[in-house]
């Protein structure tokens, strides 16, 4: 596949900069950058931006972004005076799309979650110059099951997972579908910034003499942050020289509100304030330069982008044994169940020891090295080669 001044259309739920959204617009980039493509982003949920947003799509050359409105795209099995209802307001919804996007002339479209990729389906079938679409579909996620979105997960050319987990869940939601599935795991897609550790914990109150354990992830319901901080609290007890860093973006939605405020809550009944640092909307290079263990315990992941960030800032790594945190840390002994008894046995060795914190993070540096933007196009486009028109 020659990507050579290709227009390419990116679709997001949300401009929140999550693991996906970042993954979307770190490959727009290497699309205008290496390729002359013209990159442009429609935003499915609302237009509403967040900075950190803005600044890093700015950075990614996104030519411009689109918003046609209040998305509706829902046909029931029903016979109803309402679902009549449904099916013209979807299909004007489809419309704005198309007219809105038919002048741009895009070539490729990329979804980044599910809605965007029924919305993609139908864009690949109502714009005349599209000739590739496919199904992303990235850790957990929520299916419809109505008609449109069956329709499109039985006809769309093929379906793309960044882990075993997607396709599982995938085939889980629609069995019926007999489209070509693909695993694809994601590149690294955060630039290695150094910045002075000193300074840093410093700014954010945290003593130079702690070993600082750190956990990079949205304050959704299916991230434990609440088993970590269980952990942390019994460790507290035995070790004081220990620093708990979570980060977040608590602004997501009312759910993300709540769960900060939850952990909040925790932490003050525990009496550790001193001893954890509870954030949100910070610079993730700022919390990936102090802390000394990154952690990723959950219920569900794709390929965490947050486990390929701490391999990429040398960092060992704790993180639930799922198949896509398998695929990053390949035989690592530091993969595993969501039980507090493992979680802390694991982090007492790392506690303990500066030299092995310092071996399992050169051994992640290599490996995160095979997770590069060229070998993901390369396969990539091997993929596209089978189905585009």
């Amino acid at each position: 596949m020659d990507f050579t001044n290709k227009n390419i259309l990116l679709i997001m739920h949300q401009a929140s900069l999550g693991g996906a959204e970042r993954q979307g617009l770190s490959l727009g980039k290497i699309f205008t950058e290496k390729y002359g493509c013209k990159v442009y982003l429609l935003l499915t949920f609302s237009e509403k931006t967040s900075a950190e947003f803005d600044d890093y799509a700015s950075k990614c050359h996104i030519k411009e972004t689109f918003f046609f409105g209040e998305p509706y795209i829902v046909l029931k099995r029903e016979w109803s005076y309402k679902n009549l209802k449904r099916l013209v307001w979807s299909i004007k919804y489809l419309l704005r799309l198309r007219n809105g996007l038919k002048s741009y002339k895009i070539d490729l479209i990329f979804p980044y979650l599910n809605f965007p990729s029924k919305i993609a389906f139908y864009l690949y079938k109502l714009l005349p110059t599209a000739k590739f679409a496919f199904w992303h579909q990235l850790g957990l996620d929520t299916f419809k099951d109505d008609i449109f979105e069956n329709y499109s997960a039985k006809n769309v050319p093929c379906i793309i997972a960044n882990a075993p987990t997607g396709v599982d869940l995938f085939q889980k939601a629609h069995p019926k579908s007999k489209r070509p599935l693909y695993v694809l795991p994601q590149f690294l897609a955060i630039d290695y910034v150094i910045k002075p550790k000193a300074e840093l914990s410093n700014a954010y109150g945290i003593p130079p003499d702690r070993v600082v354990i750190g956990m990079v992830a949205h304050y959704r319901l299916d991230k434990l942050h609440g088993l970590l901080l269980n952990v942390f609290g019994e460790l507290l007890k035995e070790n004081n020289a220990i620093q708990l860093v979570l980060l977040g973006n608590k602004r997501t939605n009312k759910v993300t509100e709540m769960k900060f405020q939850q952990l909040k809550d925790t932490i003050s009944a525990k009496n550790i304030n001193e001893h954890v640092c509870l954030l949100s909307e910070k610079p993730v290079e700022d919390v990936l330069n102090i802390i000394d263990i990154g952690v990723l315990v959950s219920e569900i992941e794709g390929t965490p982008n947050a486990v390929m960030e701490y391999m990429a800032y040398g960092l060992p790594v704790v993180a639930t044994n799922h198949p896509g945190c398998k695929l990053l840390l390949q035989d690592s002994n530091f993969l595993i169940e969501n039980q507090e008894e493992d979680l802390a046995e694991v982090l007492k060795m790392l506690i303990k020891s500066s030299e092995l914190r310092k071996s399992e993070g050169e051994k992640n540096k290599e490996l995160i090295k095979k997770r590069n933007p060229e070998a993901y196009l390369n396969q990539l486009s091997s993929i596209i080669d089978e189905f585009y028109e």
